[in-house]
Formats: structure tokens, C-alpha cells, sequence
């Protein structure tokens, strides 16, 4: 049993990488623990989270930009921070990394894209997930029945240059990032490694305070 403090835990990488398996087996470890948790992601599933998701198809650049990062900004009001409060930890499936590529993808400069992302809040730890660009490409193609804009139109190869990009970004800003390859080695693995880093910071915290 470990002392519960507030954490809050971003996951990062492209769609295919596997971190929603491996949120899943940290929650559960977690949870075995004795953590108080809340799950989340983003897109949020409000109203403006769905509207994000039917946006990407209509919209593009900063429009679609300034978008996602209002449905940021309600996510920290509305679900992140009360959690925090309440001394949870908050695994959170996406965060600011997704903008900072996708919208790069799309067109919009680092500068811009920060500049509208810069008042969230920073998490205690930023894990971001690598693998080969080919293995992610195929696991899209076998997995899903629809493939969004930016991965239909956008190479893996690309979009894994700019996770890389993005995690020396943040790291700069004073982000906690954490990168993970996430191809050959066991989602329990994964998971335990990441479950340690936790305990490792909630304790930091705990002799903080």
C-alpha cells in the first residue's frame, strides 16, 4: 500500500502504438495498490469533444487547432483538476503532445500551437510511446475499419519525427517526459516500468510535503 497523493500521468504516441492497452494494465496495478484513479482522455466526451471529432474532417490549421485546445482547457477545468484536488491520479489518454503533432501535421507552427496551449496544466509525468513507423502503418490498417484525416493523409514516419520533436519541446518547458518504445517488449513490462515511476514520484511528493 502506498500513500495517495495527487499525480497527474499524460500518455502519448501514435494511434496504433498501444497505450490504451497499457493505460488499462497500469490502472489495473494501480488500482491493486490501493490508488485512487480517474481515467480520461482526450478528445473529452463532451459536447465539444464530439464536436472536435467531426471537425477534423472539416476543418484544418489553426481552426482546428484553437479547437482542440479549447476541449483541453475544459478537460483540466472540468475533470483534471477536481481530481487532482481530491488527491486522485489522473491517467490521461492524450494531452498537449497530440497538438503539437498533429497540428504541425496540418500546417500550424510550433510557435502558434503553444501559444494557445500554454496556461494547461503541466503533468507530473509525460509518457510518450515509440515504435517502428511500418509496424504502427500496419497495425492501423488490420485494426481499424476507418482511418482519420491526418492517418490517411500523414506518413507514420513523419508523425513519429514530430512526437520526437514535441518530447524535447515540452522537456524544455519543464515537462517530466518519459520515453517509452513501445514494440517488442510485454504490455505487463511496459506497465511495471511505468507503475515504478509512479510510486517513485508520488513518494518524492510524500517526503515534499
Amino acid at each position: 500500500m502506498i500513500v495517495q497523493k495527487s499525480l497527474f500521468v499524460t500518455f502519448e504516441g501514435p494511434n496504433g502504438i498501444g497505450k490504451t492497452t497499457v493505460i488499462k494494465d497500469v490502472a489495473q496495478k494501480l488500482s491493486v495498490l490501493g490508488c485512487s484513479l480517474l481515467c480520461t482522455k482526450e478528445p473529452t466526451g463532451s459536447s465539444l469533444g464530439d464536436f472536435l471529432r467531426k471537425a477534423e474532417e472539416l476543418y484544418g490549421r489553426e481552426v482546428l487547432a484553437c479547437i482542440a485546445a479549447a476541449d483541453r482547457y475544459f478537460h483540466i477545468e472540468k475533470e483534471i483538476a477536481p481530481a487532482l484536488a481530491t488527491g486522485r491520479i489522473v491517467l490521461s489518454d492524450r494531452y498537449v503532445e497530440s497538438s503539437l503533432v498533429l497540428q504541425r501535421l496540418d500546417g500550424c507552427s510550433l510557435e502558434f500551437i503553444w501559444s494557445i496551449n500554454s496556461q494547461i496544466l503541466v503533468p507530473d509525468l509525460s509518457i510518450i510511446f515509440f515504435a517502428d513507423p511500418v509496424i504502427i502503418g500496419q497495425r492501423l490498417v488490420t485494426k481499424r475499419t476507418k482511418l482519420s484525416r491526418f492517418e490517411r493523409d500523414e506518413t507514420r514516419k513523419q508523425e513519429m519525427f514530430f512526437y520526437h520533436e514535441a518530447a524535447e519541446f515540452i522537456a524544455q518547458k519543464g515537462f517530466h517526459v518519459l520515453l517509452l518504445e513501445n514494440e517488442k517488449q510485454s504490455v505487463g513490462d511496459t506497465s511495471e516500468y511505468i507503475v515504478v515511476e509512479v510510486q517513485r514520484l508520488l513518494k518524492k511528493k510524500e517526503e515534499a510535503s
